[in-house]
């Protein structure tokens, strides 16, 4: 990613908009075979600069959620699919990973604990229930988040330039995008805790000497989301705008999974859940540091 100027706060714009466009894409806001608004609509929506807009659309591309065609714009190639049990096949509201995570943050308890490559989609949907809490909108008294990473010294198997796997620089720019999104989300609650009356905020980040091979979300110890990181070839565009052709894992790739914990302790679900929450427990207690 390209530096924009003192303006950009390296990257925070372009990180913003990357985020909300991806959040857009896979929350049912834009249809496969939708055009995204023009460039210049996008500038003035999130207010940012054209060259961002162009920066942040090249890398979607790039990471295959949408396609420029000349003389119609960015058009969405597909969304992410979310399968949940807990709905029942013959619903036809689209279940969404931010939408689950909305009805979480209505509980007056929320706990959420995560296990994730870099925190980016968790960042971008925590952020929009932040904004709800401070509109009044819902009305949370405690939110509890742990959150499990990979340690900075933690050997990964990807990204790596497809040319020469030495090469530090991919994984040196994964973990600038895990340290933004982190550190952007335990400021933010922080902030939350601060700000508001009555509501209490706890966010814990735990490095582990694990690699993330899918990402999941366990919700009130009573929900689990959980997806697969997949592997696949692509282009990543460095700090300094330079352009690797790399292997990385893309987690919005695959389809997630929902569960959700029933009255019957032994059924399927609640069986995975409980084992979901005694895994992660038992990994924050006896590796995290």
């Amino acid at each position: 990613m390209g530096a924009e100027g003192g303006a950009d706060e390296g990257g925070r714009k372009f990180r913003e908009l990357k985020s909300a466009l991806l959040t857009d894409i896979t929350e049912g806001g834009y249809e496969a075979g939708a055009l995204l608004p023009s460039q210049r609509d996008l500038a003035v929506k999130h207010k940012v600069s054209r060259d961002t807009v162009q920066r942040v659309l090249g890398v979607l591309a790039d990471e295959g959620w949408i396609e420029s065609k000349r003389g119609r714009g960015a058009v969405v190639l597909r969304t992410q699919t979310l399968r949940s049990s807990a709905r029942g096949s013959s619903s036809t509201r689209r279940v969404t990973l931010g939408s689950l995570i909305a009805a979480a943050f209505t509980a007056p308890h929320v706990t959420l604990d995560a296990f994730t490559l870099t925190s980016e989609v968790l960042y971008t949907h925590v952020r929009a229930q932040e904004e709800l809490i401070r509109a009044g909108e819902i009305r949370p008294t405690t939110i509890t988040i742990r959150m499990l990473v990979p340690a900075e010294d933690q050997p990964l198997p990807f990204p790596y330039a497809k040319d020469d796997r030495d090469d530090d620089r991919p994984q040196t720019h994964l973990r600038g995008i895990r340290k933004y999104h982190t550190d952007s989300l335990e400021r933010r609650l922080q902030e939350l805790d601060r700000d508001i009356e009555g509501l209490s905020v706890s966010v814990k980040i735990g490095r582990v000497p694990l690699v993330p091979y899918s990402k999941l979300y366990i919700f009130n110890e009573a929900e689990v989301v959980t997806g697969p990181y997949v592997p696949s070839e692509r282009r990543i565009t460095l700090e300094d705008g330079t352009v690797l052709d790399a292997v990385d894992v893309m987690g919005l790739d695959s389809t997630l999974t929902h569960c959700v914990k029933d009255d019957d302790p032994e059924s399927q679900d609640s069986l995975i859940v409980s084992s979901w929450q005694r895994w992660f427990d038992s990994t924050w207690r006896l590796l995290a540091t």
